[in-house]
């Protein structure tokens, strides 16, 4: 049995790194604010288990590389296990909790060159449990921050990835002694298939690292949260950015707005904070036992029963978006306007498959 334990979100103040150094600073900033945060939230009674860091834990969202910069990037990534992590894991191991966060910039053996956004969990003994690489970014990203996918890679990546499994080369789950926990980073919360893969790899928790504005102000962060949470039957611990700046000492962003939550499985938003030019903390208690009771009673709303899979699947038959882009040569500069130009094929092929169609004052922006 599982007994009901406090999951805490942190957002935290975080500065833009010119060196690997910096990237530790953060980390002492983070580890020093976790600490209040675990005290405070301790009060409400369970005790607290897990804590979900935002998407750029440690490397800041103001970015200031650009992708295909070979020397750059190998400056600036990261590798999962490494000194950073490590720091993370000392206070894993104080605190007794798992703690999930997430690197954008980060090395892969299996892919020399090219570097993922990834989300790890590290659990209480001090050691990564867990990675999941970002199947889905903005159009910017790989500009700024040289995020690869999978999908660039798709060949390689499902044949080394997951022992062969698909669904855990691309939706692994990682089964703890507080549930089982899934992780969606950033844009993904646009892609509902996200949630339903770790969902139906198993998920009960899921977190999901950051939005930025507008689409935080105007609602879709919430929606998104929700939506996964009523669609899987599956707690959401979503944090999202703390302030962010250029320098230790300098002016103060908010490129995010704020409101981290925690979601039940029933969609309720049991917790959600405001933006604030402070470090912030959302908490809540989490109880795996009411939600396995909930998910399998044979009642409305509990969807996974109810799946028919073979009339979703012709949806998904068609592709759009080309795979293995570089699996055969890395990415170089210039690699955003590569991409931008792939999206305007996408649109021009989905007006001619009559998916999209076609605005009477042109092509559209």
């Amino acid at each position: 049995m599982i007994e009901p334990y406090t999951a805490v979100g942190l957002s935290t103040r975080v500065s833009a790194c010119a060196a690997r150094a910096d990237y530790m600073r953060n980390i002492a900033h983070i580890t020093s604010f976790m600490d209040t945060a675990y005290g405070m939230a301790a009060t409400d009674g369970p005790p607290v288990r897990l804590i979900v860091l935002p998407e750029g834990t440690f490397q800041s969202m103001l970015i200031d590389f650009k992708g295909g910069n070979r020397k750059r990037e190998r400056e600036m990534a990261v590798d999962l296990p490494g000194p950073e992590t490590e720091a993370l894991g000392r206070k894993a191991k104080e605190l007794n909790v798992y703690i999930a966060a997430n690197a954008y910039v980060v090395r892969d053996a299996d892919f020399p060159d090219r570097y993922f956004n990834k989300s790890f969990i590290i659990g209480p003994k001090g050691e990564i449990i867990y990675t999941r690489t970002k199947l889905q970014v903005e159009p910017f990203e790989p500009e700024s921050v040289a995020s690869c996918m999978p999908h660039d890679v798709w060949d390689r990546w499902i044949e080394v990835k997951g022992n062969g499994n698909i669904m855990d080369a691309l939706y692994p789950v990682a089964d703890t002694e507080i549930g089982r926990i899934g992780m969606i980073i950033c844009m993904e919360g646009g892609y509902p298939e996200v949630g339903r893969g770790l969902a139906m790899n198993g998920a009960e928790v899921l977190t999901r690292q950051v939005y930025h504005d507008p689409y935080v102000s105007n609602g879709w962060w919430e929606v998104q949260n929700r939506s996964f949470a009523i669609h899987n039957n599956a707690y959401v611990v979503a944090v999202n950015l703390g302030p962010q700046s250029y320098s230790f000492d300098g002016p103060i962003y908010d490129i995010g707005g704020g409101k981290s939550m925690i979601v039940d499985y029933r969609s309720r938003i049991m917790v959600q904070r405001e933006f604030s030019a402070a470090d912030t903390f959302v908490s809540e208690c989490i109880d795996i036992e009411a939600l396995r009771r909930y998910r399998t009673q044979n009642g409305f709303g509990r969807w996974l029963k109810d799946m028919r899979m073979e009339q979703f699947a012709p949806i998904y038959q068609k592709a759009i978006y080309p795979k293995n882009q570089y699996l055969d040569a890395p990415p170089t500069q210039g690699w955003g306007q590569r991409e931008y130009a792939v999206l305007k094929d996408n649109i021009e092929n989905l007006q001619q498959d009559g998916v999209l169609a076609r605005p009477d004052y042109g092509k559209g922006g």
